[in-house]
Parts: C-alpha cells; sequence; structure tokens
C-alpha cells in the first residue's frame, strides 16, 4: 500500500481532513497557539500554505528536467542546516500575512493543484530528480510524498491537539509516519533523541506497540548516537508499551514520557535511570 498511487490519495485525505476542521474553528481560534512552539494556529497553516506550493513548483520543475534552485528561496542552495528553522517561519509568516483572511482558502487550492500534478504523473516521472535544500540535496518525486503526509499529519494535530484531546492521527498516515523514524533517529545534531555527554555505551529501548500498525521496535543506543536496530534475542534493558500512534507523537516530539505515563497511555518495564534519560533527550532543544 505504499505506491505511489495509494500516497497521492493518502496525501489529499489528510489535506481535506485539516482543511474541513479548520473550517470548524471560530475566527478567534486562529491566533491560539498551537502545539509546535511558537506558532499560532494560522502561522501553522501559513508553514502549509507554503509547503504544498513550494513542493508543487519544485515537482513540475523536475519533472520537466530543471533542476534548478526557485527564484524565491535565498541566494545559493538554500538556507544552511542552522539556520532552516528561522527560514521556515519567516516563510510561514510571510504566507499567513500575505493571504490574511483567505489563508484557508488558499490552502485548499494549493492543495488542489498539488493533488492534481500528482495524480497526473507518469511511472516514470516518480524517480526524477527535483532540487532541494543544500543539506540534503536533489531527491525524486516519490520522496516528496513521504514530505508532505508528515507535514499535514504532524501539523494537523499541533491544531486540532490545543482544542480537543486525546487528538489523534489518522490509521492511514500512521505507516508513513513510522517510515521516517530511522531516519530521522540518526539525522546528524538535530535528531529524535538529542543525546548528552551522559549517555550510555549500549542500551536498548524496545517499543512494544498496539492498535494502527501493531509491532515492535527496538531503538539503540549506542557511541553517541540512535538508531532503529533488528528486534533480536538480546533482551531490553527498558520496554515501553503504548499505542502506534503515541509512539509516532513521542518520535516526533509531540510528547514527553511523564505526561503519558501519568495519563496511562504508556507503561514502562525496566530500569527507571535509563528510562529518565530516554525522555530528558526527547526534551533537549
Amino acid at each position: 500500500m505504499d505506491t505511489p498511487a495509494h500516497l497521492v490519495t493518502v496525501f489529499y485525505a489528510e489535506a481535506e481532513r485539516l482543511a474541513q476542521y479548520l473550517d470548524t474553528l471560530p475566527p478567534d481560534a486562529w491566533t491560539q497557539p498551537s502545539a509546535c512552539e511558537g506558532w499560532a494556529v494560522r502561522d501553522v497553516v501559513g508553514h502549509l500554505t507554503w509547503a504544498v506550493e513550494f513542493y508543487a513548483d519544485t515537482i513540475a520543475r523536475g519533472v520537466q528536467g530543471d533542476t534548478a534552485m526557485l527564484p524565491d528561496r535565498p541566494p545559493g542552495d538554500g538556507p544552511e542546516l542552522a539556520a532552516f528553522p528561522a527560514y521556515i517561519a519567516e516563510r510561514a509568516i510571510a504566507w499567513r500575512e500575505c493571504e490574511g483572511e483567505h489563508l484557508l482558502a488558499t490552502f485548499r487550492t494549493r492543495s488542489e493543484q498539488l493533488h492534481h500534478l500528482l495524480a497526473g504523473l507518469a511511472p516514470q516521472d516518480w524517480e526524477k530528480p527535483c532540487a532541494f535544500w543544500r543539506f540534503v540535496g536533489p531527491i525524486p518525486v516519490r520522496m516528496f510524498l513521504s514530505l508532505i503526509i508528515p507535514e499535514l499529519a504532524i501539523h494537523g494535530w499541533d491544531i486540532r491537539s490545543r482544542f480537543a484531546m486525546p487528538a489523534s492521527l489518522s490509521a492511514e498516515s500512521v505507516p508513513v509516519l513510522l517510515a521516517r523514524i530511522p531516519r530521522m533517529l540518526e539525522w546528524p545534531g538535530v535528531g529524535i533523541l538529542r543525546l548528552d555527554a551522559g549517555a550510555p555505551r549500549s542500551v536498548r529501548y524496545r517499543f512494544a506497540l498496539t492498535g494502527a500498525v501493531p509491532g515492535t521496535y527496538d531503538i539503540l543506543v549506542e557511541n553517541d548516537t540512535a538508531r532503529i536496530a533488528p528486534v533480536d534475542e538480546a533482551p531490553p534493558h527498558v520496554t515501553f508499551r503504548c499505542a502506534t500512534d503515541i509512539f509516532v507523537l513521542l518520535m516526533y516530539r509531540r510528547l514527553t514520557l511523564e505526561p503519558i505515563m501519568q495519563a496511562g497511555h504508556l507503561t514502562v518495564e525496566g530500569d527507571q535511570g535509563l528510562t529518565a534519560a530516554f525522555d530528558r533527550w526527547l526534551k533537549r532543544a
């Protein structure tokens, strides 16, 4: 079910799910803080509107063989990694200021345009390279689906969770979100777990997941790195048990351990010190 055609359907369903929810919010809700730190609801929607248009422009150019950087990016090949969060925030605010009260309508229009573009691609188009950020390099068209679906799903949660809890992730988005976690763990300097000097030399954390996409995942912290490791006969030092969407929200740094343990959404077995270390690494900026 991870074919491009299926993922295009998931993308558009996520966009529509969010748009329909936003349509129910009163005007004053748009200025309320979201769960994305420092961003109001309208900033999140501005970011997503920009992202959808950015991906559409980049893909359209790449399919035609044009991998030159887009003219509205900073000079060179785009922002460096350290400056990236500030640049993304700047684009989000610029979009919501420009669109004003038309922001939701523009988000819907841009999502429909990207959906139309993706649905019309030929099989050979999915591997064509597109320009991207310098610290990533060119990426094939198909990878944009694994970027935009998490953007919509996680930022949609950022908005919904401010007004009603528990806020859920769609079952269709969860497999896509899970698939990105191994790479996100290993991002240098900005990975999911921000290890500190006191990180143990080798410790295995096991997540036993239930609900949508049940399974078992081991995270191995070893020699100042963290990665998904095969679930083998080696016993874990700590075992967490929770629903899959709780695990996803932990790995996308939307939740931390103590509140969800107190709420009964996660249980833990094993070394308390190692559990506290995992929570600390999730919280580090």
